[in-house]
């Protein structure tokens, strides 16, 4: 089978070199990146946030194993520190023993009695010379482990500092997303709204229909009114105008008549 598919790939990258020649990695490339571009418009924001998502709760592993790294850290340094505290007071009893027995040597004692034995001034000297070379050990290694403490607590305080930086960057990153997301609603619900087609064709029918039946009651108005002065009503509403002097005077200015004066009966 395997053999199969090898054949099947030479035989199609033969046929390309063929038929495209040199140009066949050029043509394969512009293809695979069309093919990109094309699935890449496919891909909503919906699932582009689930994607981002995903991604976000992939850092809560290397989150966590960063976090006991500097936990076991943190609990080494209190031990290392504890360590050298309990060393410290040791030593600070052997720096007194030692210091008792070198005021007891600056006598001119022969002899010296602790505890009810008696010693030398040879045994003595020997036992403080030994005393003091341990408490030289002593004094070297403590320095030695206050140099690794303090070089653990760098390493704690960097590898503390980067889990910190890891948190807040996560926490920034979380914070995004959820604008992205409030930012994504908005812009459904205004694209829902815009989509939302209006119909005014009920609306513009029923202005219509107002507007004829506005029309048909003006014209039963106007009819009305007709009627009442084709039957003689008296048009109260209109003011009567006498015309007949101003006609008589219009006459006799025409013709050139002088009116005869009125005399009055007595």
């Amino acid at each position: 089978m395997v053999k199969k598919t090898l054949l099947g790939v030479g035989v199609l990258l033969v046929a390309g070199a063929v038929v495209f020649g040199t140009d066949m990695l050029s043509y394969a490339g512009t293809a695979c990146s069309n093919i990109q571009e094309a699935v890449k418009s496919e891909i909503t924001p919906e699932f582009e946030l689930s994607r981002i998502n995903n991604e976000i709760d992939k850092l809560m592993p290397e989150i966590r194993q960063h976090m006991a790294v500097v936990a076991e850290q943190t609990v080494d340094v209190k031990d290392l520190e504890k360590g050298i505290a309990e060393r410290q007071a040791k030593l600070d009893t052997q720096k007194d023993a030692i210091l008792a027995l070198r005021s007891d040597l600056e006598t001119d004692a022969d002899s010296f009695t602790y505890r009810a034995v008696s010693y030398s001034r040879g045994e003595v000297k020997t036992d403080l010379s030994r005393r003091f070379d341990a408490f030289r050990t002593g004094e070297e290694a403590l320095k030695r482990d206050r140099k690794i403490l303090e070089s653990q607590r760098q390493i704690l305080d960097a590898n503390q500092k980067k889990l910190d930086s890891m948190l807040g960057r996560k926490e920034e990153l979380a914070v995004k997303v959820v604008q992205l997301e409030a930012r994504l609603k908005t812009i459904q619900a205004t694209e829902a709204v815009n989509a939302i087609e209006v119909d005014d064709t009920k609306l513009s029918h029923v202005e219509s229909m107002i507007s004829d039946l506005n029309h048909e009651l003006d014209v039963r108005e106007s009819m009305l009114e007709t009627e009442g002065s084709v039957l003689g009503h008296i048009p109260v509403e209109e003011s009567h105008i006498d015309v007949e002097g101003d006609v008589v005077n219009e006459i006799d200015q025409h013709f050139g008549l002088n009116p005869e004066p009125v005399v009055a009966e007595n």
